[in-house]
């Protein structure tokens, strides 16, 4: 047998018993494998997929893992079971739910009606629709086809009232019960006149209860498993109903009632309702409108509003609203004779991929029959069916002509979601024939009959449909990652005039939304002609049923199987995957699962050679006869003659029997003797050709009964689906000339190179002649396809063309060797996916099906499978499959590709068209599809815990991925009340941001894209000799990936990076919602969503015209002065209502200030109290609404400041509680912030609202009273309210004048700002006053510009200051001119020195932390929390204050001078002529910054930016940081040949070098500098650069991860030198540590480095120790060089505000920048490949805004790193959103710092407190109880930062004292295994001795393993490996001679701590993740294992690490594939 290769995954991926475990067996493609080069991952490994094979950064780990004890293994699964889940992974079984499904068989259907129903009648219009005949004609039609006796009944009751009043008014329901036995005709008909359509009966009450009761019960039936599904066949009707109206012949709503009991009483979570009658229930759909667990999905007739019930709210673009947004859909039918070929299309292009999607629990449907033939008016938990029959031929309302038949295909697609829990409610139909026939058939459906067939022929949708599903899916593909098969276009593109596969979505509302006073009650229907009654009558009689369907209930399904088949084995593999248990474990597994019992057991017989030859040449079917008589020697000879094929003596005799036992199963289905049927056989068949076996194949068995089906039984269309992984070449090369056969293959290609590696199984290949288009090959171009890329598939291609065909009969080719664990196939389907497929074929051919097998080489997953499918064929309900099944980009195209192939051959293929990435409908939408992952399989859950090397993979959301989007009511339909308009337009205020005047050019530039990319090929060829120097079909392979990857480069448009444009103002979008999200395209809507929210104005109130104004008239002329009054918005003062006095105070003191009339001017009322407060509430009336983003009211006098105990005084009004008052009262707010600054005791207002939970209320008081200093902290608030309330008294003695700046801040970054992003308020308000300052010299005015700018990120920016203008009128006014100057964003000098902390607010601060933890998260994971109860150092002082900083705060003496722009913007394209010669997909791609500028310029923000002239950064500029000899080489780049620089890169750690890398370098470098200049020279305020390639890894003399030159470097030198600035702040915050910048800045004090990092204990890209929390920088550098380094992935927004707030700010303030720098990489947002975080957009905007405090708002943000391209453009835009002012998206409620961020905050603050006296909160002052309560958390290994030399005193470095220390321990006897001796005080180097950089090399020499310190391993260990155990005989070679170091564990995809197998060379995760190596070691005994993180060997059953030669093999290939070369000295 050749040698086997197999491109893609192989190894096996699940757990299986030891008897399955087979060598990796691969069919041969007859290709080479890839060659491999240093730092690539291998093709088909688990983190780089193939065509995608990404560059990354290699990790580099500390050490080897602790020891682990056999007991530990043994205990394994107890330890497991004992965690809480949620600290776990749990262990993935993908066999768990075949498992649960035994036993799990077909239940009964249930029924309900009452023949008492029929009593409902119109007493005054007999002819009147609605009439008692619809329940009886059905009922006898049921009878006369045998249904209902084999139902089980439901007995019917009344409903309750507490039921009714779940979703109806009181009111309602007593209206209703107000007409009961009323016997007066008239007053029946003038109730029901004021309703529409509505007649009203004396029974009417009891009846309406008697329908909703009987409909609740079926579904609670249903859900208790009494029943499997049932129908309700009930009237009156209830779809229309609403909550307090009668409609459309509805009183209550029985399917809205019984939804909501299922979500109470079943606690169910996703129901789906299917509303198909042809009347909109627009009742439904208000009562889940904004519920996100009820998905309504209603198909009616809408004729662009013209049609009943005349709705705006029924059109497609009504998507829901609130957290239901998306989880409505409505398709509007606008023109009538739709037929089935348009309710299929619905089906498989919308509704099925959506329930999919959705996965709901329960399926309900309303039911109604009035779109059938004739009439006039056209994992879930539980589905329901809202059954309207009015769409059915000859119905009379709905004028549609859906036959009744096709009622049953509809339900028979339903019934396998929901694990088969559907209740279908019987709604509208009002052609009593077809409505008869049609529910008849639904309920034979909900039965398990097979589906009838469709007499007539399934032609092309309309194009009124094509053109409804095309709108809905551009309004739905915000939410739902399924629609995925549009393209996108922008609007703004020149087409030349081809505007070709293009659609545009339009609203037209024609209908008449006035409602009359009264409706008419007769003749308001319409009624039908004889002739066309007669028409009807003939068509109906057609399409009837003859006679009752063919139940097949003891004859389902058909089985053979003979053991003789098992005779076929391979004489010289004993392993070989195609062995003789596959079958005999199938059969095993159907006898276990009750199959056999229930089935018929065919008869096994031989194929005659004659029926051979209906496919086989006379030649072939000889020769394998031949076989039986050879010798062993003789047929191993022959068989190396074929591909893939073993032959055996007794092969013949098994492949005869295979074939005709097939056929048995033909006859006994094509007989009618049963209704499907499986063929357990084997040898295999799809592959063998027509004259010679071929892969495990001999004869065609599928091919042959194909072929006998049509010459023995007459079929003239026979549909043969092939799921096996493999193309079945032999299968279409028999038919691709045969109309009568439709063969459609779903296979993986992998590009031609996956077995059976022919381009006939390309999507191209259509078939030939008469045969053209009959052949349907869908391709998959990768490896890992699942679940949902196979449904997407059978959706998308399969089902529509299949229902087109229309087939007789279907064959399928029933390979298991996609299924998850095959080890041929390197897919991820599971069993309950082919049962789901299964099913879905089922309605085909009457049900004639027949099932062969085929592939599968994992017997317990092949086993699962095949019991599946028979279950499917059975009619058992099916396993759910996982929630949010999306396919992945690569099987989309494949998908694409198929059905652009073939939609000029099958007319139902027809919705493959381009959609506007605008929003063309001024709603929100547009954007384009959703982005997928290119991972494995779009449903699979990718680990968050990813190495730079991992291919892009998102997450898949939690339960669905439709999204709770940014609340936007309904409002369209308001909009008409006044009258239709037949077109609906776009608002010019809503779409202000897409203006003429903001010059948005949002064409995309693919053209751009085209231009780069095009020079690879001519370039590739000019390094054709370096493919030489490789295997040559491994070079070939990689062309031709190459040259893919560059053309789908070139086609993506703009749009596709996905997200949707909100054009709202900055009002429009609220708090995002609090629940966890885990969906990336979730986590980016909210960014998407801001699109057009730009600042608003700043608003200022004042009441100079008051006796006292002097003051006030003093401020605004000085304002004025300044030039800030003019850029404000001047509201009127007004006096409060007294409805708004009355909120918080009594009448006597409203009278007291009436009376006064101490007004002098006009235009006020009573006295100035009274004009405060009413100013005040303006001012916040005027925020809330949007017309201003915020503003400050200057008032004279207020009272929230009375002292003592009185709670209201009656002689000053409390502005601040009036106005919060207002904003929770009459706006409705719920979360209000106050922040009260000033100085005076606030306890009125906190009396107010002590209890209240919707206030947080700040106090910072000025008081003399020393006791209420020490009670203040006590003092937290009440009941509802404990804890909503902050006191922070200071005394006010001689100390206070020592009152700093850094007090103030210390207050608000420590306490105030934490808790405040904790509870994401909707309104902030501020009231400050002079008596801070005024009382503290030492506080400069300009605090409150700064305060007030720390406080604007929050609540959207929607902030109300209130000054208090008091008596001081000229520090006053410098507070005024500050705050203003803020709240209008204006540049405002630098606060003076900040001095070290009082101790008294250090006591304040640490004693309020200390009680309010138990409230708030955040400060109970506070950065200070374990440094707070630690005794204060008596000597401990800032090492960084600089003497000449000690200056005395002066006066504010105006803003700084105003730059021309408030921000610039530094972009150029020739930045993209940086990119990898071989790898195209490397994430550090040219289109990193053009998406970054695209999204720009959507947001408009390009046209508010002053782009600054690019340039080359000069040598001289560069040679501040660089070495000239690192300048010179990378200017000799330029001249290499593309071969050359490919090997140079190796030389360098994650490095790819291209000709042009220098010219994109140095103009990075240079177009920062630019931006520097621009800001420091006054000519912009803020900076942005969208540069590239990043810098901040860059060393001084070697380019290092994906860095050249280190621009942000460069720059700050730039600042420094050639500006002259003496501090430079440089955040940052890329997920990998910026080793370049801290090495050439550490020793420096001029620039203070803070870097936020993943550090993983040193195991994170660039995994140096320098990185770690006490490298603090060296010399006079030190405390200069800040580490916050994360020790696991996952960190979120919490996090990082949290080290922004608490750690980076203090900092900063006190270190007091003159600019800013911020190194932005956006590699740890949600969904990057590299970073493994999720940190949102919007926190990146929040953090760019709290870094604008600084520097007088000199800010510039460079790009960094940021891979995932969606992501990083939406971060950019939200950085650059904050820079201009706009206001930012409020971050999630509940905002605090995890555990391990919280212990990594403390671990930097212990150590960089002895130089930033503002982190300095160590307390003498704290209570002993205080001390007592708190816990202690875990401390990480003690670190001496005392400072030292160096050297140690002998000289020697750090890493040879380590080596040293390790030499001197005493280790373990070799005898007693490796034991470990603990190493104390082990010091990390933090001096210029440090080892190494971020790329040093590793040392080497080391004879010992080092065990560092891991989540549960604290301490160090030295350990000696074993010689030799028992158990290195169970080592097996290496596979293919290579393994890959870079595999993510193949159960749970993490990537940290990987081990390989030595046995069977599986890859699984380790202790420290989820065990999941244990648990092999404990099923399979495998002891031996490797670890791909140091190479280590480790036997579990000897519990020892080993070291033997046997183990050099392994250790090798690992070594090769890890580092790109051998082990040294090897």
């Amino acid at each position: 047998m050749e040698a086997a290769v197999l491109t893609g995954t192989s190894a096996i991926t699940m757990t299986e018993d030891k008897e399955n475990v087979l060598q990796p067996q691969r069919k041969n493609s007859g290709k080479g494998a890839r060659a491999r080069r240093r730092g690539s991952v291998p093709a088909g490994a688990g983190g780089a997929k193939e065509g995608e094979g990404e560059t990354g950064k290699p990790r580099r780990l500390a050490g080897i893992r602790p020891r682990i004890s056999i007991e530990e293994l043994r205990n394994a699964y107890k330890r497991q079971a004992s965690t809480p889940q949620e600290e776990i992974l749990p262990m993935f079984d993908p066999m768990a739910k075949a498992q649960e499904s035994k036993g799990v068989t077909r239940g009964r259907t249930g029924l309900v009606y009452d023949e008492r129903m029929a009593e409902h009648r119109c007493l005054w219009d007999a002819n009147y629709p609605e009439c008692p005949e619809r329940l009886t004609h059905t009922l006898e039609r049921c009878r006369q086809l045998g249904l209902i006796e084999r139902c089980e009944p439901i007995l019917p009751r009344n409903a309750t009232e507490d039921e009714i009043l779940k979703s109806h008014s009181r009111s309602h329901l007593y209206l209703l019960w107000s007409t009961k036995d009323e016997k007066n005709k008239e007053k029946l008909e003038n109730i029901s006149s004021h309703f529409d359509s509505i007649y009203i009966h004396p029974e009417t009450y009891d009846l309406a209860l008697l329908a909703a009761g009987s409909t609740i019960d079926v579904v609670d039936a249903i859900m208790a498993g009494k029943i499997q599904n049932g129908m309700a066949l009930i009237r009156p009707p209830g779809h229309h109903a609403m909550k307090t109206e009668f409609c459309g012949y509805c009183f209550f709503n029985n399917v809205a009632l019984a939804a909501q009991v299922a979500l109470e009483k079943h606690k169910l979570s996703r129901i789906l309702i299917v509303d198909w009658d042809v009347h909109h229930g627009q009742g439904t759909q208000q009562m889940f409108y904004e519920d996100p667990r009820v998905l309504y999905f209603s198909i009616h007739r809408y004729e662009n509003g013209t049609f009943w019930p005349e709705l705006r709210e029924s059109d497609y673009d009504n998507v829901g609203a609130g957290r239901g947004r998306g989880f409505n859909f409505n398709v509007p039918l606008n023109k009538t004779q739709m037929k089935n070929e348009d309710y299929l299309a619905v089906f498989h292009q919308v509704l099925l991929p959506v329930a999919y999607e959705f996965n709901p629990e329960l399926v309900i449907v309303s039911a109604g029959y009035d779109a059938a033939v004739g009439c006039p008016e056209f994992d879930p938990e539980l589905v329901l069916v809202s059954s309207g029959y009015d769409a059915a031929v000859g119905d009379e309302k709905g004028e549609m002509e859906i036959t009744p038949a096709f009622y049953a295909h509809l339900t028979s697609s339903l019934m396998a979601l929901a694990n088969g829990r559907v209740a279908v409610i019987f709604e509208g139909g009002y052609c009593l024939e077809s409505l008869a026939e049609g529910a008849a058939l639904t309920l034979s459906a909900l039965l398990g009959d097979p589906c009838p067939k469709l007499l007539d022929p399934i032609l092309k949708p309309s194009l009124s449909m094509c053109e409804s599903l095309l709108n809905l899916i551009y309004v739905q593909r915000p939410y739902w990652k399924c629609f995925q098969y549009q393209g996108s276009f922008s609007v703004h593109e020149k087409t030349n005039g081809d505007t070709g596969e293009r659609h545009i979505p339009t609203l037209s509302y024609l209908g008449n939304a006035t409602k009359p006073l009264q409706y008419e009650t007769r003749n308001c229907y319409p009624v039908q002609s004889e002739e066309v009654k007669e028409k009807i009558r003939l068509q109906l009689a057609r399409l009837k049923q003859d006679k009752p369907p063919q139940m097949f209930e003891n004859n389902r399904l058909c089985l053979v199987y003979d053991e003789a088949m098992s005779n076929h084995h391979s004489l010289s593999e004993k392993e070989h995957p195609e062995r003789p248990e596959r079958t005999e474990r199938i059969w095993k597994s159907l006898k276990q699962f009750g199959i056999i019992e229930r089935a018929t057991i065919l008869q096994s017989r031989y194929a005659t050679q004659q029926e051979l030859e209906l496919i086989h040449t006379h030649e072939h079917v000889n020769l394998m006869a031949s076989t039986s008589a050879l010798s062993e020697k003789e047929l191993l000879n022959m068989q190396d003659n074929y591909k893939s094929i073993y032959l055996h003596p007794k092969s013949n005799e098994a492949a005869l029997l295979a074939a005709g036992s097939l056929l048995q199963v033909i006859d006994d289905v094509c007989n009618n003797k049963s209704l499907s049927g499986i063929g357990v056989i084997r040898p295999p068949g799809h592959h063998a050709e027509q004259d010679h076996p071929h892969g495990f194949c001999l004869y065609n068995n599928v091919a042959i009964a194909a072929k006998y089906a049509i010459t023995h039984h007459g079929c003239e269309r026979v549909l043969i689906l092939d799921w096996d992984v493999h193309h079945g070449n032999g299968v279409q090369h028999a038919f691709e000339a045969d109309p009568k056969v439709l063969y459609i293959s779903i296979h993986r290609y992998d590009h031609g190179l996956f077995f059976p590696s022919s381009e006939d199984a390309n999507y191209d290949q259509v078939g030939s002649g008469e045969g053209e288009g009959y052949t349907v090959n869908i391709p998959w171009n990768k490896s890992g396809m699942g679940d949902a890329e196979y449904m997407s598939a059978m959706l998308q291609v399969v089902m529509p063309i299949a229902y087109q065909y229309d087939p007789q009969l279907v064959l399928v080719s029933a390979g298991f060797d996609a299924a998850r664990g095959d080890p041929l196939g390197g897919c991820r389907v599971t069993p309950e996916c082919y049962g789901h497929m299964t099913r879905l074929l089922s309605s085909l051919a009457g049900g004639r099906m027949v099932l062969a097998l085929e592939g599968g080489y994992n017997l317990s997953s092949i086993s699962y499978c095949m019991t599946m499918c028979a279950k499917a064929l059975l009619g058992d309900p099916l396993p759910s499959l996982e929630s949010g099944l999306v396919p992945n980009k690569n099987a989309v195209q494949s998908i694409s590709d198929t059905i652009r192939t073939h939609k000029k051959y099958w007319t139902a293929l027809s919705f493959q068209v381009d959609l506007p990435v605008e929003d063309v409908l001024c709603q929100g939408f547009g954007g384009g599809a959703q982005p997928v992952e290119s991972g494995a399989s779009g449903s699979e859950v990718s680990s968050t815990n990813v190495s730079p090397v991992s291919t892009p993979s998102t997450a898949s959301p939690p339960y669905v991925s439709a999204p709770s989007s940014p609340d936007k009511t309904w409002k369209n339909g308001n909009s008409m009340e006044n009258g239709a308009s037949p077109q609906l337009e776009c608002s010019s205020e809503r779409t202000k941001f897409d203006s003429d005047k903001m010059d948005i050019d949002v064409t995309p530039i693919p053209q751009l894209q085209r231009s780069v990319r095009s020079r690879v090929k001519s370039e590739k060829a000019a390094s054709a000799s370096v493919a030489e120097q490789r295997d040559v079909k491994a070079g070939g392979m990689q062309k031709q990936f190459g040259s893919e990857g560059s053309s789908r480069m070139s086609r993506r448009k703009v749009g596709d990076q996905g997200g949707s444009g909100e054009s709202a103002n900055h009002t429009s979008t609220p708090i995002r919602p609090s629940r966890p999200v885990k969906n990336v395209g979730l986590m980016l809507r909210a960014a998407a969503s801001c699109v057009g929210i730009v600042k608003g104005a700043t608003a200022i109130v004042s009441n100079e015209n008051t006796l006292d104004s002097g003051s006030i008239n003093g401020i605004l002329k000085q304002c004025k002065e300044l030039k800030l009054l003019q850029s404000c918005t001047r509201l009127e003062p007004r006096p409060a209502s007294e409805e708004e006095i009355l909120s918080v105070h009594t009448r006597e003191t409203l009278e007291g200030h009436v009376q006064r009339e101490t007004c002098s001017k006009s235009p006020c009322s009573g006295d100035p109290a009274l004009t405060a407060a009413g100013s005040f509430v303006e001012l916040i009336s005027e925020v809330v609404q949007g017309n201003v983003l915020n503003g400050l009211a200057l008032v004279q006098v207020s009272d929230h400041t009375s002292s003592g105990n009185q709670i209201i005084s009656n002689n000053y009004i409390n502005n601040l509680a009036v106005g919060t008052q207002y904003a929770l009262d009459t706006v409705g707010l719920q979360r209000v912030l106050i922040v009260n600054w000033n100085a005076q005791n606030g306890y009125n207002t906190q009396n107010l609202f002590y209890s209240d939970p919707r206030v947080l209320m700040f106090s910072v008081n000025l008081t003399d009273d020393q006791s209420a200093t020490k009670g203040s902290v006590d003092r937290r608030g009440e009941n509802k309210g404990l804890g909503y309330t902050f006191d922070l008294s200071l005394n006010r003695d001689s100390q206070s004048k020592n009152f700093t700046q850094g007090d103030y801040l210390a207050i608000l970054h420590q306490v105030i700002l934490p808790v405040a992003y904790e509870f994401c308020p909707e309104l902030v308000l501020l009231a400050i006053g002079n008596d801070l300052v005024h009382q503290s010299p030492a506080v400069s005015p300009l605090i409150y510009s700064h305060i007030t700018q720390m406080l604007m990120p929050l609540a959207q920016g929607h902030l109300a200051v209130m000054l208090e203008v008091g008596n001081a009128k000229e520090i006053t006014k410098d507070i005024a001119t500050a705050t203003l100057s803020a709240l209008l964003d204006k540049a405002v000098a630098l606060l003076p020195v900040i001095y070290e902390n009082t101790s008294e607010v250090q006591d304040s601060v640490v004693n309020m932390i200390n009680v309010q933890a138990a409230t708030w998260k955040s400060l109970k994971q506070h950065a200070q929390i374990s440094c707070i109860n630690t005794k204060k150092q008596a000597n401990a002082s800032s090492a960084v204050l600089c003497d000449e900083q000690q200056i005395i705060a002066k006066a504010f003496d105006g803003c700084v001078t105003t730059p021309t722009h408030t921000l610039c913007l530094a972009y150029d394209e020739g930045m993209m002529e940086h990119f990898s010669y071989d790898d195209e997909t490397h994430p550090e791609r040219p289109e990193r910054i053009s998406c970054i500028f695209q999204r720009l310029q959507e947001f408009g923000i390009v046209g508010r930016c002053h782009q600054v002239k690019t340039r080359l950064a000069s040598a001289a500029e560069l040679e501040t940081v660089h070495s000239p000899k690192h300048i010179k080489f990378m200017s000799s780049l330029h001249s290499k040949k593309p071969r050359e620089l490919q090997g140079m890169q190796n030389s360098f750690e994650s490095i790819f070098f291209h000709r042009q890398s220098n010219n994109a370098a140095l103009l990075a470098s240079g177009s920062l500098l630019e931006v520097v200049n621009s800001v420091l020279r006054g000519e912009s305020r803020r900076g942005l650069a969208v540069i590239r390639p990043p810098g901040h890894h860059a060393e001084k003399n070697v380019p290092c991860g994906f860095c050249i030159y280190n621009n942000v470097a460069v720059a700050a030198k730039h600042a420094t030198g050639v500006h002259g600035l003496s501090r430079v702040l440089i955040v940052d915050w890329d997920v990998h540590h910026g080793n370049g910048i801290q090495h050439m800045f550490e020793d420096d004090p001029q620039v203070l480095y803070v870097s936020i990092h993943r550090y993983d204990n040193g195991t994170f890209f660039p995994g140096s120790p320098d990185a770690n929390y006490n490298r603090a920088g060296t010399k006079k550098g030190k405390g200069y060089n800040v580490n916050i380094p994360w020790n696991k992935g996952g960190m979120g927004d919490g996090d990082y505000m949290a080290a922004m707030i608490e750690v980076i700010l203090p900092i900063a303030y006190q270190f007091n920048p003159e600019l800013v720098l911020v190194s932005a990489g956006f590699d740890a947002a949600v969904g990057d490949p590299l970073g493994g975080c999720k940190v949102s957009p919007e926190c990146y905007g929040h953090m760019t805004k709290l870094l604008s405090c600084l520097a007088g708002g000199r800010v510039i943000v460079a790009l960094e790193g940021g891979y995932n391209l969606n992501t990083i453009s939406y971060c950019m835009t939200m950085c650059a959103k904050a820079l201009l002012g706009d206001p930012l998206i409020p971050l999630s409620q509940g905002l605090a710092a995890c555990p391990s961020a919280c212990e990594t905050l403390n671990n930097v603050v212990s150590v960089h407190q002895k130089f930033w006296s503002a982190l300095d909160l160590k307390s003498k002052g704290m209570s002993p109880s205080s001390r007592k309560s708190k816990k202690t958390p875990k401390q990480s290994p003690s670190v001496d930062l005392a400072d030292r030399s160096p050297e140690t005193p002998d000289g020697k470095t750090g890493l040879d004292e380590l080596t040293s220390t390790l030499s001197q321990m005493s280790l373990g006897k070799e005898g007693e295994g490796a034991k470990s001796v603990e190493v104390v005080d082990v010091k990390m180097e933090e001096e210029d001795g440090a080892v190494g950089g971020a790329c040093a090399t590793s040392a080497e020499g080391l004879n010992t393993f080092l065990l560092t310190e891991l989540s549960g391993a604290e301490s160090m260990y030295a350990v000696v490996p074993l010689q030799w155990c028992p158990h290195l005989e169970s080592v097996k070679p290496v596979p293919n001679n290579s393994l890959d170091a870079f595999s993510p564990c193949e159960e749970c995809k993490d990537l940290s701590e990987n081990w390989v197998c030595l046995t069977c060379y599986k890859v699984l995760c380790g202790r420290f993740v989820n065990e999941h190596m244990l648990m092999h070691g404990v099923t399979e005994e495998h002891y031996m294992v490797l670890s791909y993180a140091d190479l280590s060997v480790w036997c579990y059953s000897c519990d020892s690490y080993l070291h033997h030669e046997i183990l050099l093999e392994a250790k090798r290939a690992a070594h090769i594939s890890k580092f790109g070369e051998d082990i040294p000295g090897s």
